[in-house]
Order: C-alpha cells, then sequence, then structure tokens
C-alpha cells in the first residue's frame, strides 16, 4: 500500500491522510486565499517530521518567518540550524523584487537542484511555480511542465506548486496542464460575501474527491482550521452555504500520528551552505533566537530566460 504525508492542516490530513511522498501537489488561488500560508503549514509538518525543507517565494523570507510565527511556526531555530531553507527569487534572479518580472536563468533548474541535495532537502515548496512554466513557445508546454514536475519527483522530494487564480485562457490551460500531472490539486477560494473561505479537493488520485471541499478559516496561533460558524450565524436564503458536513464540524479534528522519523543526515562534508540565495535573518532576528548568523558562500550563477507572475 502507497502511504501518505501529511500536509499540517489537520482536516485535510484526518480525511485523506496527507498527500502522497515523493510526488509533486499543487495549490491553486486568488491572492489572499492562504496559498502561501498553506505553503508554510507544510514546511511546518515536515520539520515536526525531522524532515529538511525549502521554500523557493517571491515574498521576502523574513516575512515568512513573521507570518509563520503569527500562526505558532517557529522557523527561526530551524533557519539557524540549516533544516529549514528559505530562498527569494530576487537573489535567485537579482533585481527581480515582483512576481510578475521574474525571469529564471536558463539553468535555473540546476541551480535549486544543486541546493536540494546538497542540503539533503526532502520537502520544497514554490510559491509560485509560474515562472518555471512559462514558455514562449506554447506548443512545448505539455512535454514542458510534464518534465518539469517528473525532474522533482526524481528529487525524490515531496513538493508543493502553487499557482493564481487563471484570469486568462492561457492561464487556465497552464493550471490545468500542471493538474494533469500531480496526484493531487486542491483550490482555495475566498469569496466576498461567503461567511468563510473553502477548500476544494479537484484532484486527488485513487480517492474519491470531496465535491463540498472544506469551509476554513485563517486563526492566528493556528492557521488553517475549521469554519465554525458562531451559534446566532444563519446563512440568508440563496446565500452560499461554503460548511462542511454537520459529522465534519461536530466530530473532533485529528491529524494521523506520525512515527518518529530519524533526522536525516547532514548534508556532505565539504559541502557548504549554499547561497546564490542563502538569505538568512537579518540580525535583529538572529539576536531574538540567540543563535549566530551564519556566514554566506559566494553567490551562484545567473543569466537570463522566461518569466510570470503569482
Amino acid at each position: 500500500m502507497i502511504g501518505k504525508t501529511p500536509i499540517g492542516v489537520p482536516f485535510f490530513d484526518a480525511e485523506f491522510g496527507g498527500v502522497y511522498p515523493n510526488r509533486v501537489s499543487l495549490v491553486t488561488g486568488r491572492a489572499g486565499s492562504g496559498k502561501t500560508i498553506l505553503g508554510l503549514h507544510f514546511l511546518d509538518q515536515g520539520l515536526r517530521q525531522h524532515e529538511r525543507a525549502l521554500m523557493l517565494s517571491a515574498r521576502p523570507a523574513q516575512d515568512l518567518v513573521i507570518t509563520a510565527e503569527s500562526l505558532g511556526m517557529s522557523f527561526a531555530p530551524s533557519i539557524e540550524s540549516g533544516a529549514l531553507t528559505l530562498l527569494e527569487y530576487n537573489e535567485f534572479v537579482p533585481g527581480r523584487d515582483h512576481e510578475a518580472n521574474i525571469n529564471l536563468p536558463p539553468d535555473g533548474f540546476i541551480q535549486l537542484k544543486e541546493v536540494i541535495e546538497q542540503q539533503a532537502v526532502n520537502r520544497v515548496v514554490i510559491d509560485t511555480v509560474l515562472p518555471w512554466i512559462t514558455l514562449s513557445d506554447s506548443a512545448h508546454l505539455p512535454e514542458h511542465i510534464f518534465s518539469l514536475v517528473r525532474a522533482f519527483e526524481r528529487l525524490g522530494v515531496t513538493a508543493l506548486f502553487t499557482l493564481p487564480k487563471p484570469v486568462s485562457t492561457t492561464a487556465g490551460r497552464l493550471r490545468k496542464l500542471v493538474e494533469d500531472v500531480v496526484p493531487v490539486s486542491l483550490t482555495l477560494l475566498r469569496e466576498p460575501d461567503a461567511p468563510s473561505r473553502q477548500m476544494l479537493v479537484t484532484k486527488y488520485l485513487g480517492v474519491n474527491a470531496r465535491p463540498e471541499g472544506f469551509a476554513y478559516d485563517i486563526v492566528a496561533q493556528k492557521g488553517f482550521v475549521l469554519y465554525q460558524p458562531a451559534p446566532q450565524e444563519s446563512p440568508a436564503l440563496g446565500a452560499p452555504t461554503f460548511f462542511a458536513s454537520a459529522a465534519a464540524r461536530t466530530a473532533p479534528v485529528m491529524a494521523p500520528e506520525v512515527a518518529p522519523v530519524a533526522p536525516p543526515p547532514a548534508p556532505p562534508a565539504g559541502k557548504g551552505r549554499i547561497s546564490f540565495a542563502s538569505m538568512v535573518l537579518d540580525q535583529s532576528l538572529s539576536a531574538r533566537s540567540g543563535a549566530t548568523r551564519p556566514v554566506a558562500a559566494p553567490p551562484m550563477r545567473g543569466g537570463a530566460g522566461t518569466g510570470g507572475g503569482s
């Protein structure tokens, strides 16, 4: 039987057992729906399982740490120990600090592969994956996306890709092409008039999808939690009913137990910390954690290529 690995969201893990290890999962949603926060849950779960984790994001790494702390996740010690690596696109591609302007170097995947291998990474979040799947030659998109997903899986990592909500035919095609080659795909919804956010399981290979999805909120010190309507709250006739089933709302939600995992081996001797984006927290955060700020290695090579936005 093929096992599962939790993503760190209790209500999802309780129902599905998590996602498939050493495979890529996809999360799609508009800005503010919680894609990045879901990625932080994914990282935190890996760290609690003694996995080494990496996140490549268009957001400043220190902002990610601050957000994680507000949700009850302590990332600073893991960064200082080397168990967690946060890379910024604008360091991977110097001078690019907006998602819409990211242009990956031609050998971008090779550089990222080196980091993953040398840091012995087990769990990866690419937030957003759009720059990796945008090509000027659309005729080769299917094989390019297939190859990219398989390349991550051959690295032996459990990966989470995020994508912005499609707003054009081309963007919709990109999302469909990725969804076709990954075993698990989630869509996060945040409608202005809805009482809660909603997570739809749009694909789960080998499992009957949950058509009504999960109604959820993002709560301080907890992150993703099932939506619990206030006793006096009742939706108006015809209003959206983004509610979980009664059984799901009343039953205690427990994430599946994870057997203790021995800490992974440290990176091979002589393979220092990689730093084409060897981002470390500033001195104030280092001082707060009581740790010593690592010394960055010389920057790696760069280049120019195609790009996109989240």
